[in-house]
């Protein structure tokens, strides 16, 4: 009988997490469903559960950007100075990939306004090889162990064949959405997603 009720509260608990975390990017900018080439779907722009591009991982379905950047420490691509999560993020934010290219499919609708972050990275966070993180702190950045589960560090594979642990345009926002502004992570009010990275 507890064997049975603990199977059923399981269940139940794993369909409101699924429940929420719909709920999430259905609220959100990332929410396509309503444009005509979406076909009324919200994860297929950017997911499929068959026939995924399995280097991207994420069961990802969106071209990916093969676009050349200028960094903060000069110039760089998406295939080798950046991490694979913002890799994904910017296959629609650098502008150079249409938002319904998807499936297979070359589209034609690109990113617009404030929201097409161009080929001029030098003016935002650092990302990637720009962005090697102190994993274990220092004078000026708390230690990797101490940022919240949302606000993950990512891996990237440096000229010489080493990971390293960079911030990535996932540390900060999620394209699924927590309910904060800018898709963020975790609330900035009085800086305090900077202050979790940064020691001021």
């Amino acid at each position: 009988m507890n064997i049975n009720r603990t199977a059923w509260l399981g269940a139940a608990t794993l369909a409101v997490l699924a429940t929420t975390a719909s709920a999430q990017i259905v609220n959100t900018k990332h929410n396509f469903s309503s444009m005509a080439w979406s076909g009324g779907e919200i994860c297929k722009p950017c997911h499929t559960p068959h026939f995924a591009m399995k280097e991207a991982g994420a069961l990802w379905n969106h071209e990916l950007t093969t676009a050349t950047y200028l960094m903060w420490e000069g110039e760089g691509t998406a295939e080798t100075d950046l991490d694979k999560r913002s890799r994904l993020c910017l296959s629609c934010h650098d502008g150079t990939v249409a938002l319904d290219s998807f499936g297979g499919m070359t589209g034609t609708s690109f990113i617009t306004a404030t929201a097409n972050m161009g080929l001029d990275l030098e003016d935002d966070h650092p990302i990637g090889r720009d962005a090697v993180y102190p994993v274990e702190g220092s004078s000026r950045f708390n230690p990797a162990n101490t940022l919240p589960s949302t606000m993950r560090l990512r891996d990237w594979t440096d000229e010489n064949g080493v990971i390293q642990k960079v911030v990535s345009c996932g540390t900060c926002h999620t394209a699924h959405g927590r309910g904060f502004p800018y898709l963020l992570n975790i609330s900035n009010s009085a800086s305090a997603m900077c202050l979790e990275c940064h020691i001021k």
